[in-house]
């Protein structure tokens, strides 16, 4: 004897458990009434209790009930890290402002020609050619042929930061940089 045809899929949910209390109420009437469809009810039930997982065991309830802290422990681990890489970053960048307010003076002094003492000269009244002339010396010269000297040219190649790159590497890929500090 075949199970209803149209109560096949509540009869599934039935043995599963996953029915509105009304609708169960009303296919437990019908089970009361119809042996094909209890037969395929406790048969469903059978199937699923095969299926059931076993209860936790004391272990896996403690890791459950441990996993809110833990997932906020990992949480502020991580943020600690970021903190940290920030600090080191900002601690990095103010010193660089630092060294650049420092030698910026010494640097601007060290670029910028010296100026002539300058003595009040009286110039020659200036005649039409004389402008001619000292427009074509100016068109003619090279402006930066005066802020570039030759011997104050640094012509070696730049020292490798391989050392400074690797403490970086180093800082970055510790798991707790939060203890060197």
């Amino acid at each position: 004897m075949a199970a209803c045809q149209d109560k096949d899929e509540l009869l599934t949910l039935f043995a599963a458990g996953a029915l509105e209390p009304e609708e169960e109420a009303r296919v437990r009437a019908h089970l009361d009434t119809c042996a094909a469809c209890r037969a395929e009810a406790e048969a469903n039930q059978q199937v699923l209790g095969l299926a059931a997982l076993p209860p936790p065991s004391v272990k896996e309830q403690a890791v459950v009930a441990a996993l809110p802290r833990t997932a906020v422990g990992a949480w502020r681990r991580a943020q600690l890290q970021q903190a940290a890489r920030m600090r080191t970053a900002g601690a990095l960048m103010a010193a660089a402002a630092g060294v650049l307010l420092v030698l910026g003076p010494v640097l601007q002094r060290r670029l910028t020609p010296p100026s002539a003492p300058t003595t009040p000269v009286e110039a020659p009244a200036a005649t039409p050619e004389d402008d001619a002339f000292a427009l074509e010396q100016w068109a003619l010269a090279d402006p930066l042929a005066d802020a570039l000297d030759p011997s104050d040219a640094d012509l070696e190649e730049p020292e490798s930061d391989e050392f400074l790159d690797s403490e970086l590497d180093d800082f970055f890929s510790d798991t707790n940089p939060g203890e060197s500090l």
